[in-house]
């Protein structure tokens, strides 16, 4: 009987612990990397539960024009056609989150933003197809602009195996609409965290390894100290990263980077006979825009856009490097979100704003 006394009572202080440590740890990282209601966090927060890097914002639109969503289209004729990942599908949150906006709204233009349609290769053969069907004519575009995140473009579109000629018979407008949306998930399929979960063991793990390592890779990501103050997250002059903006790097080379190239120009020529112009957004690694900025540099630069900026061009290619470093030159601060793999509205303005030939 006293042996069963014990253990009860021995199971009870187990339990009250294991409770308390939840309850703490709960309230001062699990809950603030994962907040509930309107309170959004980036992804990186979510990845590293670093606190210091922490930039809270809720999604709002303060821009008097709005583009297109592509399960909202109906057939209706547009201006400009983008094409991307989750920087052209409002990945980043918070305030203004889609650049096509700042275009709709600077430009006055109807933009439509569709996902890769189902069955290509990548964007371009996406376009492609959508020009070959007459599709693109039908919906009287004029601008066609492709995106993708700098270290996932080789990948992406230096590829060598594309169909330019691709054609179908089936109702591309359904392929559109119905196109399901990896970006944003809905409000009912999103992870809702109790007090007691497995991420309040990572959160601890995660800080002790940062309290212990110091600067340097964690893991999936990178934390550094930068020279200056170039966030407003309570660490404004720290940055952290993904561990695949510099690891995707060892992939650039002038034959890959070409490749890319050559596949626009031909996807260019295509458009260009029917009245359109094309656009290549390239979007710049968090890393390799701020990599200036780090204290203790020791990795590898990337060539991506020094290359790119050399190659012959029958598209319009928008360096979005360029464009940001120079509001970085001008002391900008939050032109990536300090907790997030995204950029922020600033630079989605800087972006629309560079698009002088547009105001002509």
């Amino acid at each position: 009987m006293k042996t069963y006394k014990k253990f009860v009572f021995f199971l009870f202080i187990f339990l009250l612990c294991a409770l308390l440590f939840h309850s703490v740890v709960y309230t001062l990282y699990t809950e603030k990397v994962n907040p509930t209601g309107e309170k959004l966090v980036g992804d990186l927060a979510r990845s590293s539960y670093y606190l210091g890097i922490i930039y809270p914002r809720k999604n709002e639109n303060t821009l008097p024009k709005q583009h297109i969503k592509f399960n909202l289209y109906k057939r209706q004729k547009v201006d400009f056609l983008t094409i991307g990942d989750s920087f052209s599908n409002g990945g980043g949150y918070g305030r203004n989150r889609y650049y096509q906006d700042y275009f709709a709204s600077t430009f006055e233009m109807d933009i439509l933003n569709i996902l890769q349609i189902p069955k290509t290769k990548n964007y371009i053969e996406s376009i492609a197809l959508l020009a070959n069907t007459g599709y693109l004519k039908e919906m009287g575009v004029k601008y066609v602009l492709i995106e993708t995140i700098q270290r996932l473009a080789l990948e992406r579109l230096a590829v060598s195996t594309i169909n330019f000629d691709i054609n179908t018979t089936d109702d591309l407008y359904e392929k559109i609409i119905l196109t399901k949306d990896i970006y944003n998930p809905p409000e009912e399929l999103k992870n809702k965290i109790g007090m007691v979960n497995n991420l309040n063991i990572n959160a601890v793990l995660y800080n002790a390894q940062f309290s212990f390592k110091g600067y340097g890779k964690q893991g999936s990501y990178y934390i550094e100290k930068l020279n200056r103050e170039l966030f407003s997250s309570p660490k404004s002059s720290e940055i952290i990263f993904y561990h695949d903006d510099i690891r995707k790097i060892s992939a650039e080379n002038e034959k890959n980077i070409k490749l890319i190239n050559d596949n626009l120009n031909t996807l260019a020529s295509i458009l260009k006979t029917q009245g359109i112009t094309l656009y290549f957004m390239p979007v710049v690694d968090k890393y390799n825009l701020y990599r200036e900025n780090i204290v203790s540099n020791k990795y590898k630069a990337s060539i991506f856009f020094e290359y790119f900026r050399t190659l012959p061009k029958q598209y319009k290619f928008v360096d979005t490097k360029a464009i940001l470093l120079k509001e970085l030159d001008k002391g900008s601060k939050d032109i990536f979100y300090s907790d997030d793999t995204h950029w922020s509205y600033k630079a989605s303005e800087a972006i629309a704003n560079s698009f002088i030939e547009l105001k002509k």
